[in-house]
């Protein structure tokens, strides 16, 4: 398979990618969690370093830009600080800001504590779900128009943050059909059903088992039964179920496949399914078979697990493969 991958991470440094999404800021503070507070049975966490990560719809725009896709990114921030971070990061990342409106609402954020055993503590999210936002989403749709005739394929990821609503979707899926461009969504299950006729729709196990309304049980003959049935409820042609420790299963064109998890240690899940959709979609975008992008797409996934939060997939990364 290596001269195969290798073709493929040459070809799609030709290729230029659009990202429609929810972004948002990820902070990490790191310290000794090793005292308990007079003031409550809790620990009290001396900080001794902070990083910063983009997220969401973000950390799927950085893998792009590590693998050389042209990529384009297009939401909504906020007009703060963490709205100026987030800038920055892109600016660094050489991710180009022109699809990114500031608006009055705050940036999404979420703040994770770890110790020095690496283990997270505790979460905090910071977010105001505004759907209501119609003037920027117009503006946005406007900028999205204008730079889609470079487009190659469409990536939506949708964190139920605020930016899709059904006319947002609409609008959105119009204009790759009109453009023939291919659509990949990461859906939430709150829009789940909107995303009709999409190329690829890539639920977690979570997720799809909510659209469904059971357990789906882990075999191979269950999977392709329960895949088929969201097919059907979507008519999309290709739908990836991530499976997390298990793997990951694909089902399309009459053909399933499942790709099992690498049975390896994992520091964090953050971000991986981010990975996932980034190296799906660029697999059918460079017209791969569908066990070759189970097998990219599902490494991939694993080494965004090595480390802590959100991290962005090389091409040397693949060595391993």
């Amino acid at each position: 398979m290596k001269q195969e991958l290798d073709i493929f991470l040459k070809e799609i440094q030709q290729k230029t990618a659009i990202v429609i999404g929810d972004i948002m800021l990820d902070s990490y503070l790191f310290g000794d969690a090793s005292r308990n507070s007079p003031e409550a049975p809790v620990k009290i966490m001396n900080v001794k370093q902070k990083k910063y990560k983009i997220g969401g719809a973000g950390n799927v725009a950085c893998n792009l830009k590590k693998l050389g896709v042209n990529t384009l990114l297009f939401g909504l921030i906020g007009n703060d600080r963490k709205g100026n971070k987030i800038i920055s990061i892109l600016k660094e990342n050489k991710i180009s800001t022109d699809g990114i409106i500031q608006t009055t609402d705050p940036t999404t954020s979420k703040k994770r504590l770890i110790n020095e055993e690496n283990k997270q503590l505790l979460r905090i999210d910071e977010e105001v779900i505004n759907y209501r936002n119609l003037n920027d989403k117009k503006k946005l749709i406007k900028l999205i128009i204008d730079k889609i005739h470079l487009a190659d394929l469409i990536i939506i990821q949708d964190y139920n943050k605020g930016l899709f609503d059904e006319k947002f979707i609409k609008k959105i899926l119009l204009i790759g059909q009109r453009n023939n461009i291919p659509i990949m969504v990461d859906p939430k299950e709150l829009n789940f059903l909107k995303y009709q006729k999409v190329k690829l729709i890539k639920p977690n196990l979570l997720e799809a088992e909510k659209i469904l309304n059971k357990k789906i049980i882990i075999t191979n003959t269950e999977l392709q039964k329960d895949l088929k049935k969201i097919q059907k409820k979507l008519k999309c042609e290709f739908i990836i179920i991530t499976l997390a420790e298990k793997g990951l299963c694909i089902y399309g064109d009459n053909t399933f496949y499942r790709e099992k998890g690498i049975k390896e240690e994992i520091v964090d899940v953050t971000g991986a399914g981010d990975t996932v959709i980034c190296l799906a979609s660029l697999g059918f975008c460079a017209n791969l078979k569908i066990n070759e992008i189970a097998k990219i797409a599902n490494y991939a996934g694993f080494l965004s697990c090595l480390k802590i939060g959100t991290n962005s997939i090389k091409n040397k990364d693949f060595n391993g493969l």
